[in-house]
């Protein structure tokens, strides 16, 4: 386990191996960025459920709103239990704090494993530079057939987690509804799509770090999903941004961060944005976070909604199975998603 920033960060030191270049470093307002945006916050209270509530209507319209300016937006009152979520955060926490010898057996960076537990990426050993984080991803749906091959410590993990990423994946659904119908789709378009099926999820463990003004937990990059869902503890450090600036997610108890992932980009045809965002580290305390992602199955072919596509309106990209995109993210280039040179392109990770 000598690898994990965990088991061997004295507190004290930075290897040179985690200090970004200078125009990569969050340096001292990166850290706590000085700015009066914010991500926005919408309250769920009567959107689910009832299709001619008059509360739905205003959340559809904020949801979009959101998704088109920043990629991203913050929900309360979304049906998922406060004692659900802090017995989630405390299994999680408690995974970590296990002893090194029981989590080796976990250690795996090849993604198609079903849980895997590794440090910065995937790629470690081909990377430069490093991220202050210990992470797991871990295939979480359907439940009986993954929890298995997830930690049978703590006691309550698969029990735990098996419920959180249950809800989770509920209010997903609902979500997606909601923004199918922002865009003048049915709202069982997403589902009939099967953009959204496979659901994971990354939890990142960053420990306190010696001086978070040279490095970063996680770069500036868009995320490989369709929608991502993110529970955060009580520390900030996720950032969002928007014109150049950075704007902090700064943790509401009950509160899930939701961003919009690469696969929306495309079914909208470039309506809705992608959430771009990196992760700040603390000097003084260690932090955990879990993202859930919705993606389509490595198979699934998609592309532009026809519905929103016509002579004035073309499909600025092609159609797709998921594992091209994927394979791009990975790669961490630019993929264009069209042969024609002038169609949009963009960046699937920094």
């Amino acid at each position: 386990m000598n690898l994990f920033v965990q088991s061997w960060s004295d507190g004290k030191k930075l290897p040179k191996s985690y200090i970004f270049p200078p125009e990569k470093r969050p340096g001292e307002n990166g850290i706590a960025p000085k700015t009066n945006q914010s991500v926005p916050l919408i309250d769920l209270t009567n959107a689910f459920g009832d299709a001619h509530h008059p509360a739905r209507a205003d959340v559809i319209h904020q949801l979009i709103k959101a998704s088109q300016e920043l990629g991203a937006f913050q929900i309360k009152n979304h049906g998922v239990p406060s004692k659900l979520l802090n017995e989630a955060r405390s299994v999680i926490k408690e995974f970590f704090e296990l002893p090194g010898e029981y989590k080796e057996k976990y250690i795996s960076y090849d993604s198609k494993d079903i849980f895997t537990l590794y440090t910065s990426n995937y790629n470690y050993f081909a990377e430069d530079l490093h991220f202050w984080r210990d992470g797991i991803t871990q295939r979480c749906l359907p439940v009986e057939k993954c929890a298995p091959y997830w930690p049978d410590k703590p006691a309550n993990y698969r029990e735990v987690i098996g419920e959180f990423t249950t809800k989770v994946n509920e209010v997903g659904k609902e979500l997606l509804k909601l923004i199918a119908e922002g865009l003048g789709l049915e709202a069982d378009y997403f589902e009939k799509a099967k953009v959204g099926d496979v659901v994971d999820m990354n939890v990142n463990h960053y420990p306190s770090c010696p001086d978070p003004k040279l490095t970063l937990a996680a770069g500036r990059h868009r995320d490989r999903s369709l929608i991502t869902i993110v529970m955060q503890g009580d520390i900030a450090g996720l950032q969002f941004v928007k014109d150049g600036e950075w704007i902090p997610a700064d943790p509401i108890p009950d509160v899930f961060v939701v961003n919009l992932g690469n696969v929306m980009q495309v079914v909208s045809n470039g309506k809705l944005k992608p959430g771009e965002h990196q992760v700040v580290t603390n000097e003084n305390v260690a932090r955990e976070s879990a993202a859930v992602f919705l993606c389509p199955a490595d198979d699934q072919l998609f592309g532009p909604a026809k519905e929103l596509t016509d002579d004035e309106n073309p499909p600025i990209y092609r159609d797709l199975h998921y594992h091209e995109l994927l394979a791009a993210h990975n790669r961490g280039r630019t993929f264009k998603l069209s042969s024609d040179q002038t169609l949009k392109t963009f960046l699937l990770k920094a």
